[in-house]
């Protein structure tokens, strides 16, 4: 049956336009705005809709069954569990990634080819947890974790990944040794008809995203993209012309990801890519290299979508301005709303290639501080040679970026057990260690390292009283020391340009301002509304005394240690300050002549008293500050790094003066006390007695816990599969 189409998407005046339409269908007038189309050519696609405006080739090859899932090709979504098993890459400890944790292909922004994974998923023991958790959140599915956790024979293989909430889709490698969510659906095949990177390039054209913008907007569930037309002929010549281009596109994406200091892969930050006399020129020899990849990309995108218009028999690219036209208003102004956020996590996904200075100099304070606390390794910004060889495509992501300090088990470097530059060329790449015997010194010690390491994941800013004697931690003290390291007679100049760009007068401003470099820290450890910063500030009331921590050198005993180590002494010194000073206060009011002048002798009475006061002020907030920490110590606060940073920082909220981050931390404990987090270790360390009590009833929280003899639920039997049908209806909503 025929059906006749007229669009007036276009038109302002709709209504003359639309009699002008009806008078030419009735006189037989073709016009391009009127549609002839049989409905069959509907009836292939999920949902019939009136895909009137698709391309009447792609359109035939959907109704003929000439469709991705019939040649050799899946899709499929996979986690839908709790986000409680979620974490982003630098939460965990490296040494529990690829054994309890995987990482996960979790949709977010949009990009062609290559994008970093930033998220993990709790799959110890195959995911215990979470389909313990399914079970006992859905006990009308009686057992069947597979409605939530689907697909699980893809999990760890390699393939393809998108997000699935995108007006632009665009696919991208998935690594072995992963799994992926209901947000970041996974495509497999076969290889019957066509391989992965050919896939990859047919996948990321324009006559695919067109289609799919056409079918189903932009939500794109994995039963719409096993739908689309799969060309009848795809010859050798022009299959390998497109594996060629996606392997190139992969490589031009990925190799600005590099320089990402938040991606599994980085090595260094991109204004120490090339070392330079000032800022500004290292900031713009990446500008022109992001600039030449761009154009690259470009190019590349248009060959591109060529190949795979021939594919489909198309007389020319398509564009998704096609599309976007007829949209309606009311359409249009939801989706600004969706595409306003999706640009935001854009910025924060794609901020490697950023060539903004306001964004860079951000990102290059933050790896110095990193050095400082030996997170990251600065001979490898001196030397990049020393880098290892990245993974190769569909090889497992490292477990450490290169581009971090490690020991010679290849995690995280302890003291005294940094390798060597020796061991560091012997490595064959961020995967594999040297192989045994082959390297003479593995390691070296602190001492033959070209900086001092705060081991103790513990700075401060603490410019001394009079503000002439730094402590040896200090903050800002490190920070001049790996300048002076890696710019040598520049780095004061280097120092100050950096703090024009900040719109700082000096580092220890940006460090102490609350809108400064924790705000800016903050952002770039934030991902998909998840907040993970793991550099601390912990800070009195005024911001007069900051104790910055390492989230992965947390333990039981930190908080004492800090405590001993870095405010009672700083106490002391405050408090002889201010006895010196009530002293020279009491005796000029007195009339006594001071026997031993002190340096306060010299200063006005009315100054001298106001110095005093502040000093006071001082002291009492420094007071405060011990009394917390010791409060928070004896909760008791036993960290758990498997819990994720903002558990971890909750019992803090009130030490951090960044408003916004002080409020999420102080929800997130009244959460906690209130029992809503009781699955994480902080908890059953605060509160034993009322989650063991839960135990007993709630499965789930047995099992985070190991405390599974306590439930006195019994355990439904585990059923793996969830019907076909009801898999599909859930991707389709």
């Amino acid at each position: 049956m025929d059906i006749i189409f007229i669009n007036l998407l276009k038109t302002e005046d709709k209504e003359s336009n639309l009699q002008k339409a009806v008078y030419d269908v009735r006189g037989g007038n073709a016009t391009t705005s009127i549609f002839v189309m049989q409905d069959d050519l509907f009836r292939s696609i999920d949902g019939c809709p009136f895909a009137y405006y698709a391309p009447l080739q792609m359109l035939t090859l959907s109704a003929r069954g000439q469709v991705i899932s019939s040649n050799g090709i899946v899709a499929r979504q996979g986690i839908g569990a709790s986000a409680r098993f979620h974490r982003l890459v630098w939460e965990v400890p490296p040494s529990v990634i690829r054994k309890e944790w995987l990482h996960m292909a979790h949709g977010t922004s949009p990009a062609r080819f290559y994008k970093p994974t930033t998220h993990l998923f709790l799959w110890a023991k195959d995911g215990e947890q979470a389909k313990t958790d399914v079970i006992q959140r859905y006990p009308y599915l009686k057992g069947n974790y597979g409605f939530k956790i689907q697909a699980e024979e893809f999990y760890k293989k390699p393939g393809l990944c998108y997000g699935k909430r995108t007006e632009d889709f665009t696919v991208q490698i998935l690594p072995s040794e992963h799994v992926f969510s209901f947000e970041g659906t996974a495509i497999f095949t076969d290889g019957t008809f066509i391989d992965e990177w050919a896939l990859l390039a047919l996948l990321n054209s324009s006559p695919v995203n067109y289609w799919l913008s056409i079918v189903c907007a932009e939500h794109k569930a994995y039963n719409y993209v096993e739908s689309v037309p799969f060309p009848e002929t795809v010859g050798d010549e022009t299959v390998g012309k497109m594996r060629a281009a996606a392997q190139e596109g992969w490589c031009l994406q990925r190799s600005l990801d590099a320089f990402n200091l938040t991606s599994p892969i980085f090595v260094i930050p991109a204004v120490l890519k090339e070392l330079s006399e000032t800022i500004e020129l290292s900031v713009q020899i990446w500008r022109d290299q992001v600039a030449r990849t761009k154009e690259a990309l470009e190019a590349l995108q248009h060959r591109v979508d060529k190949l795979s218009c021939r594919l489909y028999g198309l007389t020319g690219p398509l564009s998704r301005l096609d599309i976007e036209e007829r949209l309606t208003e009311d359409h249009e102004e939801d989706e600004q709303e969706e595409q306003e956020g999706e640009e935001q996590e854009n910025e924060e996904q794609e901020g490697v290639s950023h060539s903004d200075t306001s964004v860079l100099i951000p990102q290059l304070v933050d790896y110095v501080v990193g050095v400082a606390f030996g997170r990251w390794d600065v001979r490898i910004a001196i030397d990049q040679s020393l880098a290892p060889k990245l993974p190769d495509p569909f090889d497992p992501l490292p477990v450490c970026p290169p581009g971090m300090l490690v020991g010679p088990d290849g995690l995280p470097a302890e003291p005294n057990r940094i390798v060597s530059e020796e061991w560091l060329r012997a490595r064959p790449n961020a995967n594999t260690l040297p192989p045994d015997g082959s390297v003479k010194n593995p390691t070296i010690p602190d001492s033959e390292y070209p900086l001092r390491i705060s081991w103790e994941g513990v700075l401060v800013d603490d410019p001394g009283f009079n503000g002439d004697r730094p402590h040896r931690d200090d903050i800002v003290r490190r920070v001049r020391e790996l300048f002076d390291l890696l710019w040598k007679d520049k780095s004061h100049e280097i120092e100050q340009e950096a703090c024009d760009i900040l719109g700082v007068s000096d580092l220890r401003e940006y460090f102490r301002r609350p809108a400064g470099f924790f705000q800016d820290h903050l952002k770039r450890y934030s991902k998909s509304r998840r907040k993970a910063p793991i550099y601390w500030p912990i800070s009195t009331a005024s911001g007069s005394y900051t104790i910055w921590l390492y989230y992965h050198r947390l333990n039981d005993q930190k908080l004492y240690m800090v405590v001993n180590r870095y405010v009672e002494p700083k106490i002391a010194e405050v408090q002889k300050a201010v006895d010196s000073m009530r002293y020279a206060v009491e005796a000029r009011e007195r009339g006594i002549t001071e026997k031993q002048p002190t340096a306060y002798s010299l200063l006005p009475t009315a100054t001298l008293r106001k110095q005093w006061e502040e000093a006071r002020a001082f002291l009492g907030e420094l007071r405060d500050l011990r009394e917390e920490l010791l409060r928070i110590a004896a909760l008791p606060y036993k960290p758990d790094l498997n819990d994720g940073v903002i558990i971890n920082a909750a019992p803090f909220h009130g030490l951090f003066r960044l408003r916004s981050w002080a409020k999420d931390t102080e929800d997130c404990w009244k959460k906690l006390a209130k029992g809503d987090f009781d699955w994480a270790h902080s908890a059953y360390a605060i509160w034993p007695d009322r989650v063991r009590k839960v135990c007993r009833t709630d499965r789930s929280i047995a099992v985070a816990h190991g405390l599974e003899d306590l439930c006195e639920v019994e355990a439904p039997e585990s059923k793996k599969k969830g019907g076909r049908g009801r898999r599909k209806k859930e991707a389709a909503r």
